[in-house]
């Protein structure tokens, strides 16, 4: 029997890469605070303005404060904490991943030479919902699991959990015949974002593999 295959069509997915360094700018955190001054300047060519900063109004406390800056061409919003500085995408595809990693190794080499430190590490989160067409997802989810210990279902989901990170399948709760996906990796603090990408890009298609989804754009 011929194994299905089906390209993915990703109705909504969202990225989020966090670097964490290894002490506090809180020294740095002052009124007016230097990190616009220093976004403004090196973005400002691209379109952002002084509109698209803004500070996060429900901070429970001190450590919860950031900066937000929108950069709203790409969907996308640079998050500048007082020791985490964290990335984030709504709705990223491959075809944008030219212009997010020179973005941001951009910003994350301007920021580490303002704060005088490198992060000291880095986690990568992607988080999907991917319609199947008319691939089988409990057929396909079934051979990932032991189905006569477990019983039936109407999908199996996995959980697999290694060193470097964890990977997510689950049944998706807004999508119908769609599985919910959850990557997670971490990488060391000295690597950039144009290194990390294709790695992610394996992952993903790896993982989409494994239920019978092929091609990613």
């Amino acid at each position: 029997m011929t194994e299905q295959v089906a390209r993915p069509n990703i109705p909504e997915s969202f990225l989020e890469h966090r670097q964490t360094f290894s002490s506090t700018w809180i020294d740095r955190w002052t009124i007016s605070n230097p990190f616009i001054g220093v976004l403004y300047s090196l973005l400002r060519h691209r379109g952002v303005e002084l509109t698209d900063f803004g500070f996060n109004k429900d901070a429970a406390n001190v450590g919860e404060t950031y900066l937000n800056l929108s950069i709203r061409k790409l969907n996308a919003a640079i998050r500048v904490g007082l020791e985490t500085v964290t990335y984030v995408v709504a709705n990223p595809d491959w075809s944008m991943a030219p212009q997010l990693v020179e973005l941001f190794d951009t910003v994350s080499a301007t920021l580490s030479k303002f704060v005088e430190q490198v992060p000291a590490s880095q986690q990568f989160t992607l988080a999907f919902h991917v319609t199947s067409g008319e691939i089988d997802l409990r057929g396909m989810t079934s051979k990932l699991v032991n189905r006569e210990l477990l019983g039936d279902a109407e999908f199996f989901g996995i959980s697999l959990h290694q060193k470097e990170g964890s990977i997510v399948i689950d049944k998706s709760l807004r999508y119908e015949r769609a599985a919910f996906i959850r990557i997670q990796r971490a990488f060391p603090g000295d690597m950039s974002f144009a290194e990390i990408a294709p790695q992610i890009y394996e992952e993903e298609a790896k993982t989409l593999g494994l239920i019978g989804i092929r091609g990613i754009d």
